[in-house]
């Protein structure tokens, strides 16, 4: 909780005046070795020659930029994988430096006066200081701790997303087409032609007396077959991270703990894009079919596939969802 009543100030903070600092010119390697000696997981960047702050290289940057992109660190420079923030002054509200670091999900804001560098504060030094919790002005829905619950509507939304779009299909509870059982026998070179119909989920195919694997329609089929349980095999790889990612960067966010975009929108996108391809190939396997298969889509299937892929987008920008109650209250007052 913050403190109420008086404005505090970046001064009014116990700054760091012996943060590690490094040159632009050195390469991540070096800045590694140094964070190594001197204990601490970030260095501010100055520029060679004029000692001007130009940003902060963190270790969670060394190790998403360049160790996990396969990148030299004795040949990659700080200036390459530091990220920007302007620096903020003596001066400045301690509120502020604290949303500066917040909107970029940092934990490192430096300090300068004249220009120079006196030193950094943390966001969890900036935490105590704060008059009063920042409102979350962005959202709908009125709630008295946004962070939390926050958490808990990705996390529910994440799980059902999950369950209905992934799950209920892999299972063979509902799929995504509704075939004429007698084409698809025909298409696979069976002499056995039955009646009734083939319900398609993600792997494979079922009927009232008849199952197939998707994988045995891809020799009379075409490649395109193979393509659709590729597609399957990533969507429930990317299903299970998708729903972790939600779930972690969710929580991040109550504890202060900064994610990357990667974390927060990529993955979890990949799972609604993975959704639409999936329904599109599935389309196009039937369209390009050497024989002709009489098809229709599983109304339930699309149905629940649209809600999981709904879900999955507004638990992605589950910022927008809630709003400081606070904040509603005390403009309501205003207009009365």
């Amino acid at each position: 909780m913050g403190l109420s009543g008086k404005e505090y100030f970046v001064r009014d903070l116990v700054i760091n005046d012996e943060y590690g600092v490094v040159k632009s010119t050195a390469t991540v390697q070096d800045a590694a070795k140094k964070m190594k000696e001197l204990g601490v997981p970030d260095l501010v960047v100055v520029e060679e020659g004029t000692d001007k702050v130009l940003g902060v290289i963190a270790d969670f940057d060394i190790v998403q930029n360049v160790v996990a992109e396969g990148t030299d660190c004795s040949n990659a420079k700080v200036i390459s994988t530091m990220y920007k923030i302007d620096p903020v002054k003596l001066d400045t509200p301690v509120s502020e430096a604290f949303t500066r670091m917040q909107n970029l999900r940092v934990n490192v804001v430096p300090v300068v006066e004249d220009g120079k560098l006196v030193g950094v504060c943390t966001i969890q030094d900036c935490w105590s200081y704060i008059p009063d919790v920042i409102p979350d002005e962005r959202g709908l829905i009125p709630v008295s701790n946004t962070k939390v619950a926050e958490f808990w509507f990705a996390s529910i939304s994440a799980v059902t997303a999950f369950i209905l779009g992934i799950l209920l299909p892999l299972v063979g509870v509902f799929g995504f087409f509704i075939a004429d059982q007698a084409d698809v026998m025909t298409l696979l070179g069976l002499a056995d032609v039955r009646g009734g119909l083939l319900n398609f989920f993600l792997f494979e195919a079922h009927g009232l007396d008849f199952f197939v694997p998707i994988l045995s329609l891809i020799e009379q089929g075409g490649v395109i077959w193979a393509v659709v349980v590729a597609i399957s095999t990533l969507l429930v790889i990317f299903g299970v991270i998708g729903l972790l990612t939600l779930i972690y960067s969710s929580y991040a966010d109550t504890k202060n703990i900064r994610t990357g975009r990667v974390v927060r929108i990529l993955l979890p996108s990949m799972v609604v894009l993975l959704l639409v391809l999936e329904w599109i190939f599935f389309a196009i396997g039937f369209a390009l079919a050497s024989i002709p298969v009489v098809a229709g889509v599983d109304p339930i299937g699309l149905t629940m596939s649209i809600i999981a892929m709904v879900l999955f987008i507004v638990a992605i920008n589950r910022d927008y969802i809630f709003k400081e109650k606070g904040l509603v209250e005390s403009k309501e007052a205003e207009v009365k």
